[in-house]
């Protein structure tokens, strides 16, 4: 009895799988380097140096979009962390200069990252009420909380849609915890007079 012939290419499909490993390190490597920018970000807009956290966002912005055109479509899902941090960052900023949400459409950015990147944004939103609370600034306080409480509205009613955008109901959940335990602290402080 014969032996099959063997067509496989063992040589040329390995070098494709090593080329394909070495894009998904390159774009993993990308997007982690640009992720870990945004912590800085963060800071400087709730130390009010709105002008340096612009700066770096739109840097980031570049990277993001320039490694988002580069990048094969099978690797996209490994651009989701940064390009979520990107949406919160820019929309808690625009909440702070032009006291309004941004569009998904504004932000060029895929549904996912647009809806888990408000989500959190809330928690930064709610480190702003401290913020403001401590520098006795009640106004600024309650304009973060209602913020906190729109971004919050118009998102939790698309938990069940967390088949299409995985962790969004655990986020949405997380932001209702967040805004419960902000709201009863208000509260507190406002029981006591602080």
């Amino acid at each position: 009895m014969e032996s099959i012939k063997n067509n496989m290419a063992y040589e040329e499909l390995l070098k494709k799988l090593e080329s394909l490993d070495s894009e998904r390190e390159f774009v993993y490597k990308e997007s982690r380097s640009i992720l870990v920018s945004f912590p800085k970000v963060f800071t400087l807009l709730h130390e009010d140096k709105i002008d340096e956290a612009k700066q770096i966002l739109e840097r980031l912005r570049g990277k993001l979009y320039d490694l988002q055109s580069k990048t094969d479509t099978r690797w996209l899902k490994y651009l989701l962390p940064a390009q979520i941090e990107y949406v919160e960052a820019t929309v808690f900023l625009t909440v702070i200069e032009e006291l309004r949400v941004p569009s998904q459409k504004e932000l060029n950015s895929e549904i996912e990252a647009y809806l888990l990147g408000l989500l959190d944004c809330i928690g930064e939103l709610r480190r702003a009420v401290y913020d403001k609370v401590n520098e006795q600034d009640y106004g600024k306080a309650v304009f973060f909380f209602d913020s906190m409480k729109t971004i919050f509205e118009n998102i939790s009613s698309f938990s069940y849609f967390d088949n299409v955008v995985p962790s969004l109901r655990r986020k949405i959940d997380l932001a209702r915890r967040l805004i419960e335990e902000t709201y009863i602290d208000i509260t507190k402080m406002k029981a006591l007079k602080i």
